[in-house]
């Protein structure tokens, strides 16, 4: 398995919302609901299929809220330090900026 194969399983078995940013744009995508998507050899798909030539980073946000009831707070988990974990051992470079891990594509293909 390779990196982003492996980090994509990770997020979507914690069901964490990932997002994008590509090189041509100034902003970043916006945050996925469906998880990680790798379609076809060379291309990533959250909001839609790219290659992985135009992607710059990888941002995951590390809070999963879950919804109980209209009447009722919905339950918070945060998994940073098993992301953080996670990317430590497996060698790839990330930053927490916000409170989100961002991860440069590059280190994720290479």
């Amino acid at each position: 398995m390779t990196r982003i194969e492996k980090i994509a399983a990770l997020l979507n078995q914690l069901k964490c919302q990932p997002r994008l940013k590509l090189k041509h744009d100034n902003t970043p995508e916006a945050w996925s609901n469906m998880g990680i998507g790798l379609p076809v050899r060379g291309y990533i798909e959250l909001n839609g299929p790219w290659p992985f030539r135009e992607v710059e980073w990888l941002e995951i946000n590390p809070i999963v809220m879950e919804r109980v009831g209209r009447l009722v707070a919905p339950k918070q988990w945060s998994h940073l330090e098993q992301i953080a974990s996670f990317l430590q051992l497996e060698g790839v470079e990330y930053k927490i900026i916000d409170g989100m891990v961002r991860i440069p594509f590059d280190a994720l293909i290479n």
